[in-house]
């Protein structure tokens, strides 16, 4: 049997069981904090680029356009809605994929829901589904593309938002693997456009991919049975034959679901900027609030972290307000300054070419560190009389049991994205709402 027949029918049947409320209260999760950078990410500027070049040719429909009050067809909204939901880079993020699981499952997802007609239960469970995809996904070629840059986000959670859309499609194993392996020919994305509005369009053009894949699949239309394995496949292809483990994609899925896992869950920001920042950023704020020290009285601020972080937050001198999201220089610099990182940060040039900001950035180094554990980082500033402080931080907030989030951290963020396009009044009704799965 194929490598996509094998994994159609692991996902179709791992869809089908009795999933326990935790796993449907962590979909729940991910799926508000998801829709409130989406509802926040609709209102920026390369959103409303992106409309004015789809929406003047597109289909009208029942999918909503997420921050408008458009309905288009499920291809287009799930590109524009794809686009808003990581322009901000605010989105959950998960370490078995080494990307972005629920912007690579949920635009695509709901625009199928809109237009089906099908949300709560259902919903869910295609997204539990996108999400055991994924990580499966992630486990057998993620790490050697991450390293090698490609964007795991697009390139392997392309196939996790087949997944979900297959089964709230309701297709059938063969449907199923001939969409994920035509989805083996659309599936992109390389770490150079980190910091720019692309980062975000691949994206939505994943979302669209996976849409239009199943829609196509359903229709019978053809793609090749070894896509997967073939030796001008995906996996020689991408990963090279020595780097690809395929057993998690082919063995049974009967294990407790990754929604489930503690040990590497759904990582959720509470600043909005690259997900390797935030540990380096919690330390630097810890040593702000022990010192009290001022940003003049800094000589230097040293910071490491593990080898596999350092090369896409290693940008000294980023050039704008949305390049600073991958800027560890000016994300720290700036959260000695002001005492905290704001979505505003990082679309403000007032904010972004502050003085004290920038003349902090450029006394700002990264280094990498020689433990094993991804999240850590090591903090050290030095002053201008020479005195030092230092901090390890284990993981950013939420990366581990032992390091939980704050409270009621994910509805005080959806309130604050989500207000950005409703009233107070409407975003609490809409977070009310959604606590109740209904998504329509």
């Amino acid at each position: 049997m194929t490598i996509a027949r094998q994994l159609a029918g692991n996902l179709l049947a791992f869809s089908r069981q009795a999933f326990p409320q935790a796993a449907y209260s962590n979909a729940r999760t991910a799926i508000i904090d998801t829709l409130g950078v989406t509802l926040a990410g609709g209102v920026q500027d390369g959103a409303s680029k992106l409309r004015s070049v789809i929406v003047p040719s597109a289909a009208s429909g029942n999918s909503r356009v997420f921050g408008t009050d458009l309905k288009l067809n499920a291809l287009d909204a799930a590109l524009l809605n794809g686009v808003s939901s990581h322009l901000l880079d605010f989105d959950d993020s998960n370490s078995w994929l080494h990307g972005h699981i629920s912007v690579a499952v949920l635009p695509a997802l709901l625009a199928l829901a809109d237009e089906q007609g099908r949300h709560g239960e259902a919903l869910l469970r295609a997204y539990i589904t996108g999400y055991e995809t994924a990580v499966r996904m992630g486990k057998a070629v993620s790490p050697f593309q991450y390293r090698h840059g490609w964007h795991p986000t697009t390139t392997v959670g392309v196939f996790a938002g087949v997944a979900a859309c297959a089964v709230l499609l309701d297709l059938n194993q063969q449907q199923t693997a001939t969409a994920l392996a035509m989805t083996a020919s659309l599936a992109s994305g390389i770490k150079s456009n980190f910091g720019s509005e692309t980062k975000a369009l691949a994206v939505g053009q994943a979302a669209r991919s996976a849409v239009m894949a199943c829609k196509l699949a359903k229709e019978g239309f053809s793609a090749g049975a070894t896509a997967f394995e073939h030796h001008q496949g995906y996996f020689h292809v991408y990963n090279g034959e020595a780097n690809v483990d395929p057993l998690p994609l082919t063995e049974r899925w009967e294990a407790t679901p990754f929604i489930l896992d503690t040990v590497k869950s759904n990582n959720y920001k509470y600043f909005p900027c690259c997900y390797a920042i935030l540990s380096p950023l919690d330390g630097i704020l810890a040593l702000r609030e022990e010192t009290g020290l001022s940003p003049e009285a800094i000589e230097r601020i040293d910071i490491k972290v593990h080898p596999i972080r350092f090369p896409h937050i290693n940008i000294p001198l980023p050039e704008n307000p949305l390049a600073g999201k991958f800027s560890l220089h000016y994300c720290v610099a700036r959260a000695f300054v002001t005492g905290t990182l704001t979505l505003d940060d990082f679309i403000d040039d007032t904010r972004f070419f502050d003085p004290t900001t920038q003349a902090l950035m450029h006394k700002v180094t990264l280094e990498k560190h020689s433990e094993e554990i991804t999240h850590s980082a090591f903090v050290t500033l030095t002053t201008t009389d020479g005195r030092q402080f230092s901090q390890r931080v284990a993981g950013a907030r939420g990366s581990s049991p032992a390091i939980p989030l704050p409270d009621n951290l994910i509805e005080q963020k959806f309130l604050d994205c989500a207000s950005r396009v409703l009233s107070a009044e409407g975003a609490q009704a809409l977070y009310q709402r959604l606590l109740q799965d209904d998504y329509r």
